[in-house]
């Protein structure tokens, strides 16, 4: 057999022992409660036994939980850590005292601590497989992390304390400690030695710090970090490698050299930064999705997911909201699918943008455009993932959003948006909540940017028509897409909320659009809009929501003409804006009569 999975059946053996023996603790100390607490209640006042049993029963458990987990550790996980404390006090001790009495130079110390490490990296090597505790940390990986903790410590005092080595060459050590370090975990299975692997390796250049002189030799060193943590998540499943690797790569990208300003066209290295951008973009959207393909291989080599009690809580909290917009349920590794997927390929061309500042906008958003129409053209063949599917026309609807906001002018860009949402909600079948939900946001963001235009203070020229045309367009988008998603049971009460906004926003833009030529055609267009609202609801069964808009949008013509049009317009004027406004509703009342005899006969 295996030795990997001889010690893998040892440890679930050895945990499963652990477990029982807990319980059977738990056990005997609960009998140990009970009598104790009978004893208490035939002796003491009810109301003081009480109070005893929940101060008591709260100090117990907090005992009790640690009282297990130090039970829980076999002999020699604590002889092992405590061995290799005094190995590194030992060794401080030591070198401190030799350094007062000047019997150890700088070259003797460091080629002392790089002895010590490797006896230990050596000593690692000779443990067999099978010194394993309980809980999965035995003498072996103890040793493997005292000898990285001697040469990090070894390689950064050569370097900083004594001037033995250049900064280039320590950084070159830090890395090939990183290698090792990642060989370690995926060797061990040890999910430690990975984060120490990545989260060294992208400090190395704060904790190994130089002027910037070329951006080539930064990048392949960017580059080789990012390609070692995504490797390892392949390999083993591990999700807080995997997620350092996205945060720390693009936070050391954006937040130092973008930032800064030293990343800039024209500066040495920047072409081969641009290129490590385009590939992490491509690297990191692509990974989650290949992590499940190698995992359907059924291949040994690929171990399953882990799951922790912090990645249960986040797959909870997927599930409702996943049930709340009506998807299925997530998986483990689902957060980083939707989410490196989504935006990885934002991230780089954003940072593409910072760089060639030069190039114009429009380029990137023909990019995400392009990205966008890939992606939709990559969802129209058959998957079998139903998840991924949901992501990729995810994805085509957001690249393509956020492509037409950079190519279109400001006010133009508000209204194709808004036409290319209700398209995707007419068109696009219901089980892509993923798309839709893309879509109903651009809408209300849409209906909102309109609003808030139409009550600041207005443009003027053909700026101000401009916006007005886009406001029209919105509205009439959001009118098609709630009366789309009214006429669905199970989306109706968001049709509802949106078709309330539209018609906030409809009556925004009928005042921003007449108010500046002639107020009382303010209250004009609002009598025909309520009377087509009244009309069309009955019309259209079921349109119950429009008929209460029609109805408070009357009682808001009532109120103008009333408090507002009877003080500010002349006689003549009113006469005629009075008449108008009868007929429309004279109009609007002959229009709902024959239904309601229908109703009636009914």
């Amino acid at each position: 057999m295996d030795p990997l999975k001889e010690r893998e059946i040892e440890e679930r053996l050895a945990r499963l022992e652990a477990s029982l023996a807990a319980i059977e603790r738990s056990l005997a100390r609960g009998g140990r409660w009970a009598e104790a607490g009978g004893e208490a209640r035939q002796s003491a006042p009810r109301y003081s036994n009480a109070g005893a049993r929940q101060h008591s029963s709260a100090a117990d458990d907090l005992t009790s939980i640690v009282s297990r987990w130090f039970t829980s550790q076999s002999p020699e996980w604590w002889l092992s850590r405590i061995g290799i404390g005094f190995v590194v006090i030992a060794v401080l001790f030591l070198y401190g005292y030799a350094i007062d009495r000047g019997w150890i130079t700088p070259p003797i110390r460091v080629l002392a601590g790089a002895m010590v490490g490797a006896g230990l990296f050596w000593a690692a090597i000779r443990v067999g497989t099978n010194a394993m505790t309980a809980s999965g940390h035995g003498l072996r990986q103890v040793l493997y992390g005292g000898a990285l903790a001697v040469w990090y410590l070894t390689a950064y005092a050569a370097s900083v304390w004594y001037g033995l080595i250049s900064i280039p060459s320590a950084r070159l050590l830090f890395f090939v400690l990183t290698l090792t370090s990642a060989w370690i975990s995926l060797q061990e299975r040890s999910e430690i030695f990975a984060f120490i692997a990545i989260a060294t390796g992208f400090a190395t250049p704060f904790i190994l710090f130089a002027p910037v002189t070329s951006l080539t030799p930064f990048a392949l060193y960017l580059g080789a970090v990012a390609f070692a943590g995504i490797f390892i998540y392949l390999v083993r499943g591990w999700q807080s490698t995997l997620w350092m690797t996205f945060v720390a790569f693009w936070l050391l990208v954006n937040g130092t050299a973008l930032s800064g300003g030293v990343i800039r066209a024209g500066a040495p290295g920047a072409i081969a930064v641009s290129f490590l951008l385009i590939l992490a973009g491509a690297a990191f959207t692509r990974v989650p999705s290949l992590r499940r393909q190698l995992l359907e291989t059924g291949s040994s080599r690929y171990t399953p997911t882990p799951v922790s009690e912090a990645s249960q809580r986040i797959m909870e909290g997927l599930d409702s909201l996943s049930r709340m917009l009506g998807g299925g349920r997530s998986s483990p590794d689902s957060l980083a699918l939707w989410v490196m997927t989504l935006l990885s390929p934002v991230l780089a061309i954003a940072s593409l943008a910072n760089i060639w500042v030069t190039i114009p906008s429009e380029v990137s958003g023909l990019l995400l455009v392009g990205l966008g129409s890939a992606s939709l053209s990559f969802g129209l063949r058959k998957i079998q993932d139903t998840e991924l599917e949901q992501v990729i026309f995810t994805a085509a609807a957001l690249w393509s959003l956020l492509g037409i906001l950079k190519i279109a002018p400001t006010p133009e860009s508000m209204g194709i948006v808004s036409v290319y949402a209700a398209l995707i909600v007419t068109y696009l079948r219901k089980a892509l909540i993923g798309p839709r939900t893309i879509a109903k946001a651009a809408i209300l963001i849409s209906l909102v940017a309109a609003v808030g235009h139409g009550l600041s203070l207005p443009a003027s020229g053909a700026l101000r028509w401009r916006w007005v045309m886009a406001e029209l367009i919105t509205v009439g988008a959001s009118a098609v897409i709630s009366r789309k998603l009214v006429a669905d049971a199970a989306e109706r009460m968001q049709g509802a909320v949106l078709a309330g906004m539209t018609y906030l926003a409809a009556l925004v833009v009928i005042m921003n659009l007449l108010e500046p030529v002639w107020p009382p055609l303010v209250t004009a267009a609002y009598a025909v809009f309520g009377a087509a609202l009244l009309i069309v609801s009955r019309q259209r069964g079921g349109a119950r929501v429009l008929l209460q808009l029609g109805g408070v949008t009357m009682v808001i013509v009532v109120a103008r003409l009333l408090l507002v049009d009877m003080a500010s317009v002349e006689t003549i004027w009113r006469v005629l804006l009075f008449l108008v406004c009868g007929g429309v509703f004279l109009y609007a009342g002959h229009r709902l009569q024959p239904a309601r005899a229908a109703e009636a006969g009914k």
